[in-house]
């Protein structure tokens, strides 16, 4: 089973900052930070910044695929724009981020414990899980596949809940 991020997209000037709390600290996707400050993506931010800055997470993109990235914390965020690339029209980035993203993903966590989606490989098939109240929760449409079988579409037309 492997456990993944799903991030949040904003917008600034129609280029996406991807981002997500992990243990209630924001972190940025580094290649969306770099488009929006106008570095290259494949700079060696490990050489920049302090181990503690930089995290490497599978994330669930837009597209529905899966991929490793390098994020940035916000202090990394700070670092790379005030010292290794600065410019003056950095600040109203910088604000932007302090002000408006990390706020609003603040918000959204502030609503207790939330459940977390799940990557599990079963019989040569990926299926989505999700991990909330201390237990893992199937989607009921993926139990005949679990099971070995072809779910059909007339499956669930007998069978009704009362």
């Amino acid at each position: 089973m492997t456990d993944y991020q799903t991030p949040t997209t904003f917008r600034r000037f129609r280029l996406p900052l991807r981002a997500l709390l992990i243990d209630d600290r924001a972190w940025f996707l580094g290649r969306d930070l770099a488009k929006l400050a106008g570095f290259r993506p494949d700079l060696d931010l490990a050489r920049k910044l302090d181990p503690n800055q930089l995290r490497s997470e599978v994330l669930r993109l837009e597209e529905g695929t899966f991929s490793t990235e390098l994020l940035v914390n916000e202090s990394g965020m700070h670092q790379l724009l005030l010292v290794y690339y600065y410019h003056p029209e950095h600040r109203g980035l910088r604000s932007w981020i302090s002000d408006e993203v990390v706020p609003a993903l603040g918000r959204q966590s502030s609503t207790g414990h939330q459940p977390r989606r799940r990557l599990m490989q079963w019989q040569g098939h990926e299926l989505n899980l999700m991990e909330w109240q201390g237990a893992l929760w199937i989607r009921y449409e993926d139990l005949p596949r679990m099971q070995g079988q072809k779910p059909g579409r007339d499956a669930l037309v007998g069978s009704q809940i009362p």
